[in-house]
């Protein structure tokens, strides 16, 4: 360790007294986390714009359409078995990837019977686009989400270089290439649903089996209750996944496709911006995994405040920014300023993030069920009132409504339980 190195890891485990936050770890994990994200974001960016440029938008917002129906099915699949595994793993039970791949296969059929069906229907009302862009979907569907469980092995190996590699770039990039070239020689709807899912099955699957290779299940560990955790996580789950995807059927069905795409496009670039606090909600699970609940609960208010200021400030930022990053990037999507400017508040629940970590972690059973039922109930009720009496704009003031609104939920649930146990 060169002198460089030392004076870094002092200045950090200096700051812990104020952040109240195992510095160095973090700064570990949140370096390959950054440079992933920023690649990821970057290939998102490239392939938004080739989208943009050559895709016409009745033609994109039919091809989001096809892609929120098929996730609108996987969320009656076992959708929480990834976050059951990788606790697993992180208690050194490594056999719980196999045993979540298989489980996750065999709780696949609902997906591939919801798709059938949905297919047949578009395909007898000659909506031929649709309906076999839903059939493929469904078929690849399994398999995608079953082998996407790499991450799981690796966050819970805390390999933060492998899972940015994989997870970030390899992933993306694969999947971005093909698109693109979609994109510029047949700017179908059906041919980009298509591309999409066979792309990302590939290449998921090579980052799975590259990641088993990495990290073998020698001493097939097993954990028992891991499966019943994950059924409870997926039966949670389920409004999730309707909620997260409702938006788009309601504005392709009520506004049109050409409002979805103008949609798609203004919430885009602050989605993109959650994928660090994705990665930082993964790295806290893995932190708060090996200490006490009295530990946690002694940190917490301060890294909530920490996250709340790094949130305000993004949202002020992006707000002074978005007009000239879409004069430049999305000439053609101007109208969508507005909308992602407004978006973009959701950011402030950043702050809250904590307290979601700690009910998942600990696994606060109760309180993720009353989290995940009372905050997606909401969210689908104030979606569908915001779609049918303002349209696109009451969408995207109904969404940033939600987000707070279930952050404040889970920061109660925390409360109560820190109070209970105290």
């Amino acid at each position: 360790m060169d002198a460089l190195q030392e004076r870094a890891i002092r200045f950090l485990r200096w700051s812990e007294q104020y952040t109240k936050t195992d510095m160095v770890y973090l700064a570990s994990g949140g370096l390959w986390s950054v440079l992933g994200q920023v690649s990821a974001s970057v290939i998102a960016l490239g392939l938004a714009m080739l989208m943009a440029r050559f895709v016409p938008k009745d033609a994109y917002g039919s091809y989001k359409y096809v892609l929120a129906t098929i996730s609108i099915l996987a969320s009656f699949s076992l959708t929480g078995v990834g976050t059951a595994v990788f606790q697993s793993i992180a208690h050194g039970y490594r056999s719980a990837l196999d045993d979540g791949f298989k489980a996750n296969l065999r709780w696949s059929g609902l997906v591939f019977l919801g798709a059938l069906l949905g297919g047949v229907y578009y395909l007898f009302h000659g909506n031929t686009t649709v309906g076999i862009g839903i059939l493929f979907g469904g078929c690849a569907t399994p398999f995608l989400s079953s082998y996407n469980l790499y991450l799981s092995l690796l966050m819970g190996e805390k390999d933060f270089k492998a899972s940015a590699w994989y997870g970030d770039f390899v992933t993306n990039i694969i999947p971005a290439l093909v698109l693109g070239l979609v994109a510029y020689f047949a700017p179908q709807p059906l041919y980009l649903v298509l591309a999409y899912f066979a792309a990302n099955t590939a290449a998921t699957a090579y980052a799975y089996y590259r990641s088993k290779q990495t990290y073998p299940d020698t001493e097939k560990k097993h954990d028992p209750g891991m499966l019943t955790y994950g059924k409870h996580l997926s039966a949670m789950g389920i409004l999730g996944g309707i909620a997260s995807n409702i938006d788009q059927v309601l504005l392709f069905h009520f506004v049109g496709p050409i409002d979805l795409a103008i949609y798609n496009f203004a919430i885009a670039i602050p989605d993109q911006l959650k994928g660090p606090v994705k990665m930082l909600d993964s790295m806290l699970q893995a932190g708060f995994a090996v200490r006490s609940d009295g530990e946690i609960r002694a940190s917490m208010y301060i890294k909530m405040i920490w996250l709340f200021i790094s949130g305000a400030l993004i949202v002020v930022t992006y707000i002074l920014l978005a007009p000239f990053v879409f004069y430049v990037l999305f000439p053609k999507y101007l109208d969508a300023v507005l909308y992602s400017q407004i978006y973009v508040l959701s950011w402030l629940a950043i702050g809250l993030t904590p307290s979601s970590s700690f009910l998942t972690i600990k696994k606060k059973v109760k309180g993720l069920y009353i989290s995940t039922m009372l905050g997606n109930t909401f969210k689908i009720v104030v979606m569908v009132i915001g779609v049918l009496y303002g349209g696109l704009m009451g969408l995207i003031i109904s969404r940033v409504v939600a987000r707070i609104f279930g952050a404040i939920v889970n920061y109660m649930l925390f409360s109560v339980t820190a109070l209970r146990e105290n």
